[in-house]
């Protein structure tokens, strides 16, 4: 896990909005147990939500690990085990946003 969110922050993608997303992909929040909105406030007090450190991160996982009854381990494990998929659409969807707005300015 530590792996991909390294990878997220080196590219500048370790915001909120990314992270619930990889946890959402992830069966984390799953909607029903665990909603957007309740992982959104172990985010309330987060300085830059733009730019979460992992500390900030694995506090979020480990009170969602705890709420559920569920070890911090099974939650990173499949965090890891989703982290290349997710990190390769996010990158996918960024260099797609990159061509489109590179089209838009050249035609310009």
């Amino acid at each position: 896990m530590e792996e991909a969110f390294n990878k997220l922050k080196n590219n500048r993608r370790n915001s909120v909005d990314n992270l619930i997303k990889w946890m959402k992909d992830s069966k984390i929040v799953d909607g029903v147990n665990v909603t957007e909105e309740k992982a959104r406030k172990l985010f309330e007090n987060i300085a830059d939500s733009k730019n979460v450190e992992i500390e900030k991160f694995q506090e979020a996982i480990s009170k969602l690990a705890t709420e559920q009854k569920k070890t911090v381990e099974e939650f990173t494990n499949t965090l890891a085990k989703e982290g290349p998929k997710f990190l390769n659409a996010a990158f996918e969807a960024a260099s797609a946003a990159a061509s489109t707005l590179k089209d838009t300015l050249m035609t310009k």
